[in-house]
């Protein structure tokens, strides 16, 4: 078992977090610029945050730092952003971990199909020890972790049928992230899983070269995937979120005084964030009710996904390590 501190993603490594956050010692400090990328556009909760951490930032630091918001993938796609960030040529971004886990494969673990009962179990998770010693392999592979951003649970969308069962997903072609957990957990249901970047995917339906994709209520709004789409089924598969990461050097290179503004300015997008999106959920789910076919899962058919995926996560232990596999499905409640 890796030692790490008790310290979540917020304020990991951060006695800095606990420094005054005076304005004249930042003001001797040269300015700087973040370049801060997103997949996701503008009219999400996720926008809203990097915005009102942009702003904070620029209040606690007296305008010395400074961070550029790109949207909609303007710095390219998710493997694109991840690599650059690794690098160092862009600052921050926001993905999912089933995408961290190309390069950090730990994260997987929280993609493992329904390890995860709540979203407020996840962020507690990642805001203790868990994310803890997520981080620690993050800080290997060039990242540092800043905070979770909710998403919420990732149901099934496609244009065949309604699915109530494993049977029902047999030779859909859904498109999945680039992940092994994806890939192995839609395989082992049945669909034919095609990975590709989130930018592809309205196109895709549009063209009808994929079936379907797993996706949260909230983006099914901000997408208009309804447009190109016409079941919905509430199968809670997995309860996601994006990572904030900041590349570690960069990361290294900051002052105590200014690690602590960093923080104290996305604490407050954060917990904004994670309020907005609650509401979010409970708002798409009402409008999409009548354009979309909509279906809840029920006990016994969520069991059969559960004993149909067991297996995935059988293999994930050895891969991933039973005992972290063990630490996630205690703290994370799994099904």
């Amino acid at each position: 078992m890796i030692k790490t501190s008790r310290r979540g993603l917020i304020g990991l490594s951060l006695a800095a977090a606990t420094a005054p956050l005076a304005a004249p010692a930042i003001a001797q400090t040269r300015q700087r610029a973040l370049r801060f990328g997103s997949p996701m556009s503008t009219n999400t909760t996720y926008h809203e945050a990097m915005v009102v951490f942009s702003d904070e930032l620029a209040k606690l630091s007296n305008n010395r730092l400074k961070v550029d918001l790109f949207p909609n993938a303007q710095l390219g796609g998710l493997k694109d952003m991840l690599t650059a960030v690794q690098l160092g040529t862009q600052s921050m971004l926001i993905t999912v971990p089933a995408w961290y886990s190309n390069f950090i494969k730990q994260m997987d673990v929280i993609s493992l199909p329904f390890m995860v009962s709540s979203s407020a179990r996840l962020r507690t998770a990642l805001e203790g020890a868990l994310g803890a010693r997520l981080n620690f392999y993050a800080n290997a592979a060039g990242f540092q972790f800043l905070a979770p951003w909710m998403i919420g649970p990732r149901h099934i969308v496609n244009n065949i049928r309604p699915v109530h069962t494993p049977k029902d997903l047999e030779g859909m072609k859904l498109r999945v992230i680039s992940s092994q957990v994806y890939l192995q957990e839609f395989r082992t249901l049945g669909a034919n899983p095609v990975a590709m970047d989130y930018s592809e995917v309205y196109l895709a339906l549009q063209q009808k070269t994929i079936d379907g994709f797993d996706s949260g209520l909230p983006e099914m709004m901000t997408g208009k995937y309804y447009e190109v789409t016409k079941y919905a089924s509430l199968t809670e598969h997995i309860q996601d979120c994006f990572i904030v990461g900041m590349n570690k050097a960069l990361w290294d290179g900051f002052t105590a005084e200014e690690k602590a503004m960093i923080t104290q300015a996305m604490k407050t997008a954060t917990d904004r964030q994670w309020i907005a999106q609650a509401k979010a959920l409970g708002e798409a789910r009402d409008k999409l009710t009548g354009i979309l076919q909509i279906n809840d899962i029920n006990a016994a058919e969520r069991a059969q996904f559960i004993e149909a995926t067991r297996p995935v996560i059988a293999n994930f232990e050895t891969i991933l390590g039973k005992d972290l596999v063990d630490e996630a499905r205690k703290v994370l409640g799994a099904g």
